[in-house]
């Protein structure tokens, strides 16, 4: 007999293209967050596609009660004849919770169940997506993977090999700009690990470039939004980046909090090769698309940014890109340009280079194939793959065959969160020539 379980359930009114009018999803655990990015597990369909959070349905300590908590500044939410949420609001059963102008509303309940069959109602709804998606791939693979196009091997990339390095983050220190001058605030975390945190390569135009998330590494953390900052180790550096987030959206622009990263290149024989840091007027990174959390701390106000897959019509938005121009070194790797990136069909195949994360004692370069999943008609904003790869690989290079040359398409970035890992998120090389910075 299974013990009894304590359980919400969210009744949809007013469906979109997620969710069915009237769909019960059933959620079991402590927290349920609602909104617009891949990670929620209630997600709505928002015509601007900003990245937000909207609200998060919390147990309370008492392992009772709920409590409905606001993550976004701009989305107004209210529950039906109690008014509006400023920050936290009780929950009780049968309220109707609405999320400013969206045409959907959840129905909040209580259950008391002692035979919880579904574990996790959720997990029934992503089998189903992730099975749709699987449906859907083999269709892409058999109709557009009649168009033949040319392979690309191992040996088609080795003399790139000299090219494409592992990064390695040595240490991170936060300090206060005001001024003009800048002020220590903790002593700099110096990072003893053998393990590298990525992959860059050198273009033939002499600029270096990975994913940012290799050098800010934690930017990419999933970081649960209930995080209570004051119990994280006073040297923590994600509680370091979550009070310079803080800082930097509370305070005046003529002082800022910074983390700044010293991190190095090293050649597949092991050799450091460059060494930066992350505040050199060198190092440029796109920021444009990160999404900005709000947590519940309940003290105050704390605020977190990430980097991670949002969707709209399978079209990525990611800003995890870092590149570093005016290299006095050449490399041998070019990048695809706008035109190129438009003749790319769904199904040209592909090479990703990277460095696993196994230590930094030998050769360890990996070659993998992969297939582009990309439709031309969709710009170049747009680039997924099928591939082999695991930690270690981003910020490595997508490349192709073009024409008989070998071009970088990508940098690797993520993991699609929705399809568990079917698909792999890169970086349009475009998108360094199409930043503001």
């Amino acid at each position: 007999m299974a013990e009894p379980r304590h359980y919400i359930s969210l009744v949809v009114k007013g469906g979109n293209a997620f969710h069915k009018n009237g769909e019960r999803l059933v959620l079991m655990e402590n927290i349920a967050s609602i909104g617009d990015s891949a990670d929620c597990d209630v997600r709505f369909e928002n015509d601007g596609w900003k990245p937000e959070c909207y609200a998060s349905i919390i147990r309370n300590p008492d392992g009772v009660t709920w409590r409905i908590v606001r993550r976004s500044q701009h989305v107004e939410i209210s529950i039906a004849g109690k008014g509006s949420v400023g920050y936290a609001h009780q929950l009780e059963d049968g309220d109707l919770i609405e999320f400013g102008n969206t045409p959907v509303s959840l129905a909040f309940h209580e259950h008391f169940d002692s035979h919880y069959k579904d574990a996790d109602g959720r997990k029934s709804l992503l089998a189903g997506a992730v099975a749709g998606l699987l449906g859907l791939v083999a269709i892409m693979v058999v109709v557009l993977g009649r168009g033949g196009q040319e392979g690309i091997t191992a040996g088609d990339v080795e003399p790139l090999e000299a090219s494409i390095f592992m990064i390695k983050v040595d240490s991170v220190g936060c300090i206060l700009s005001a001024k003009g001058k800048e002020r220590q605030l903790f002593p700099m975390k110096v990072l003893a690990e053998e393990s590298p945190t990525g992959t860059a390569f050198l273009t033939t135009d002499g600029m270096m470039v990975t994913a940012r998330h290799c050098v800010e590494y934690w930017i990419g953390e999933n970081l649960d939004l209930t995080t209570k900052v004051g119990d994280l180790p006073v040297d923590n550096i994600v509680r370091w980046a979550i009070e310079a987030e803080t800082f930097n959206q509370t305070h005046s622009s003529d002082s800022s909090m910074i983390l700044k990263v010293y991190f190095s290149l090293y050649d597949f024989m092991g050799n450091k090769r460059f060494s930066f840091v992350s505040t050199d007027r060198r190092v440029h990174m796109n920021k444009d698309r990160d999404g900005l959390f709000m947590l519940a701390d309940f003290s105050q106000d704390y605020y977190w940014r990430s980097v991670r897959p949002y969707f709209k019509d399978r079209q990525m938005e990611l800003g995890d890109i870092l590149w570093i121009d005016s290299m006095e070194e050449k490399g041998s790797v070019a990048m695809a340009g706008e035109e190129e990136m438009r003749l790319m069909k769904n199904g040209t195949k592909l090479m990703v280079c990277g460095y696993p994360m196994t230590g930094m004692g030998d050769k360890r370069m990996t070659f993998t194939e992969g297939t582009i999943r990309r439709d031309a008609s969709a710009g170049t904003e747009n680039l997924f793959f099928e591939s082999n790869i695991n930690h270690g690989f981003s910020g490595g290079p997508v490349l192709v065959k073009f024409k008989g040359g070998i071009l970088a398409a990508g940098v690797v970035s993520r993991v699609d969160s929705i399809s568990s890992g079917l698909y792999k998120w890169a970086v349009p090389v475009t998108e360094i020539r199409n930043s503001d910075e």
